[in-house]
């Protein structure tokens, strides 16, 4: 991975026609090349003292040699692609090296290492060097991530972004006493209140979200080494790969070292660094009034600015303050419902014989736990919850309230049925349990009078500053006829979904933060209210709620942005399709058909924490218990562009599931604005 100087719009935006040669890279065909560009280059921004030509960015190039690790899945193998043929450029090729290409490739990050061969996507290794190179225009410690974009003729298409910071360092020793000498290398480190803090070293990450976390105490200072002859007679322009860890307010110690002298000073951070972004250290030594120049015999030949022998310059003028530097991130969550209802047997039937029990719910868990997602909503967390905490050796969890009893046909059992689990990477504090007001249905007619439901709220620290507000629940089941207030299932259903729309508001409005609301709805969009009293009642607010937006990411993702409307028939998934023609309709995939298990996210005008969802699905194929074939005539279909035809024959292969419902996966990304 090389280096240059480009200016950010145009070059990226040019795709190159470099295809795959069948030479010793293996026999990939041509479609099954990866086709690897980077996202464009961010201005170039002044980190310390006095500001630079910023005009350019930095632009980042594949080049001769580089090669990637890719994934097939979230917990697929990986796969060693090489860059194909020679030359440098910001967009190229890449085929497998010396095994078949994948059918589908989903994730990918640079630089490949064999290290890392049979890790998880979630565990990858690295490491930041605390010495890099100032010479030359490799750069060292420069990771990356990517994912597919789309499948085209030339290949899988897939936008790289950068996990760490990139700092310009220019040195200008004009009027000290090292203009001249033979420069040796630069050295930087960085205080917080006194204390040192990491830029480098040993790290952990994750090639699906490129969040990342050190391993060890890490590095407190990196090493430009020059390791070949350059005279201190010009400006001299390197680059570093550094750790996003510098806020602004902490102070950069700079140690510049030429062949006769060493040059010390400090300057104050301007901005809080964060990933994909450059700064400028303009390192021009004669205008820090901190500078002290020593000889080779540690003597001091220069105290504070240098003008004509003087020694009094005052500073230069000092820099505008920038405004705070958003930081990006990103983090996954998933809503399921883990069907953990007890098998017993009763002298009328037995209670949910089909459920996974003890063994399938251990199944659940450990397959949650190689996913990795960052936070989980899971209901109905009845009998088996032993089994799932057990397995899901990576989280930690809220408030188990306990199973349902026999007797919970005489009384209301003290239970919710839900469950929170966070990974180590993230925190959840405060827990709060809000039981709904209203229900409908006995023992005989959905249960739910027979358990607590309700929502919990959980405020979520996803990376330092950025506190996402979290809402999980189980809502009333649907039962008997009608989409309106006459069937007293659907009137409780809307009743619990204001109750909880106006908590979620309210506390949105008072923590200015936004929120995440996750679990089973036991609603659609097609049956329930859901566009009027949720969606537009938010969007289209002009009260004490304008300007706040609510989003469903299923909606954006795989319906166009258009919300189904009331009233009509279901939008079924083809796993949960039963061959219904009078009341539902067979969706193409398992991502258009509509499920209960909702997410839906909100954000606060000028709250600090905006969020973006990435990506959305209905995870049916990590959670496959079995299969079978199934033909159904008669029935309408809606085809890929959302065109339905009724009458229609359709023959597949249907999924079962290891709980009755599957999950579904949102992944966001965050934008925060520290305030000034």
């Amino acid at each position: 991975m090389r280096k240059y100087i480009f200016l950010a719009i145009g070059m990226m935006a040019a795709m190159l026609n470099t295809s795959c040669k069948q030479d010793d890279l293996g026999s990939s065909a041509k479609s099954k090349c990866i086709v690897a560009s980077m996202l464009p280059a961010e201005a170039a921004r002044t980190a310390v003292g006095s500001a630079v030509d910023g005009s350019n960015a930095v632009g980042i190039v594949w080049s001769e040699g580089d090669q990637i690790g890719v994934f097939d899945s979230e917990n697929g193998t990986q796969k060693c692609y090489a860059k194909v043929g020679p030359g440098e450029a910001p967009t190229a090729s890449f085929a497998a090296s010396g095994t078949a290409a994948f059918d589908a490739p989903m994730f990918a990050y640079y630089p490949y290492s064999s290290d890392n061969e049979g890790a998880d996507i979630s565990a990858l290794k690295g490491v930041l060097p605390a010495t890099q190179n100032m010479a030359g225009t490799t750069l060292q410690g420069d990771y990356k991530y990517g994912r597919v974009k789309e499948a085209t003729a030339e290949g899988h298409e897939f936008v790289f972004a950068h996990m760490f910071s990139l700092a310009r360092v220019v040195v200008d020793a004009a009027n000290t006493p090292m203009a001249g000498d033979e420069l040796k290398g630069v050295k930087v480190s960085v205080l917080r209140d006194g204390t040192p803090i990491a830029i480098a070293g040993n790290f952990e990450f994750n090639a699906r979200t490129g969040t990342w976390a050190m391993t060890g105490d890490g590095a407190t200072a990196i090493t430009l080494a020059c390791n070949e002859t350059i005279v201190l007679d010009e400006v001299v322009e390197s680059y570093m790969s550094i750790f996003p860890n510098a806020k602004k307010g902490d102070v950069f110690s700079f140690e510049v070292t030429s062949a006769n002298y060493t040059a010390t000073f400090t300057a104050a951070s301007l901005v809080n660094f964060s990933r994909e972004q450059i700064y400028n250290f303009p390192v021009a030594l004669n205008n820090f009034k901190s500078i002290k120049v020593y000889d080779s015999n540690g003597t001091l030949v220069q105290d504070g600015p240098n003008n004509g022998g003087g020694g009094d310059t005052p500073d230069p003028d000092p820099t505008p303050e920038p405004l705070p530097e958003p930081i990006i991130g990103a983090f996954t969550c998933a809503a399921l419902n883990v069907d953990g209802l007890p098998d017993i047997n009763y002298v009328v039937g037995s209670v949910n014989p089909d459920g996974p029990g003890s063994s399938g719910t251990t199944t659940i868990g450990q397959t949650v736990n190689s996913l990795g997602w960052d936070f989980l909503a899971v209901s109905e967390d009845f009998e088996y919850h032993d089994e799932l905490v057990a397995a899901m050796t990576n989280y930690s969890c809220g408030k188990y309230r306990g199973t349902v009893t026999s007797s919970a046909s005489l009384k209301t059992a003290d239970t919710d049925g839900l469950g929170f689990f966070w990974k180590n990477t993230v925190s959840a504090a405060n827990e709060t349990i809000v039981e709904f007001n209203d229900a409908e249905g006995s023992l005989t007619s959905g249960a739910n009078t027979c358990i607590k439901k309700g929502f919990r709220h959980y405020e979520i620290t996803v990376a330092e500053g950025v506190v996402v507000d979290v809402y999980i629940t189980h809502m009333n089941t649907y039962s008997g006829s009608g989409n309106t207030e006459s069937n007293g299932h659907w009137a409780a259903q809307m009743s619990q979904l204001k109750q909880m729309r106006d908590y979620v508001l309210n506390k949105a409005k008072a923590n200015s933060r936004p929120a995440i609301i996750i679990g089973d709805t036991n609603c659609r969009y097609t049956r329930h209210k859901l566009g009027e009293y949720l969606i537009d009642y938010i969007n289209n607010n002009s009260g004490d709620y304008a300007g706040y937006t609510i989003s469903d990411p299923w909606v954006e993702f795989h319906r166009g942005g258009v919300y189904p409307s009331w009233n009509t028939k279901s939008l079924m998934t083809r796993a949960a399709f039963a061959g219904d023609k009078d009341n539902d309709i067979c969706c193409s995939d398992d991502q258009r058909g509509e499920v209960v298990d909702k997410c839906w996210y909100i954000n606060v005008p000028g709250a600090a924490v905006q969020l973006k969802a990435t990506s959305c699905k209905n995870d049916v194929d990590n959670f496959i218990k079995s299969t079978e074939s199934v033909s159904y005539s008669g029935v309408s279909v809606e085809d890929a562009n959302g065109n339905v035809t009724a009458g229609q024959t359709v023959s597949y292969t249907k999924n079962k599931g290891l709980a009755d419902h599957f999950p579904v996966v949102v992944e966001f990304e965050y934008t925060y604005t520290p305030q000034q």
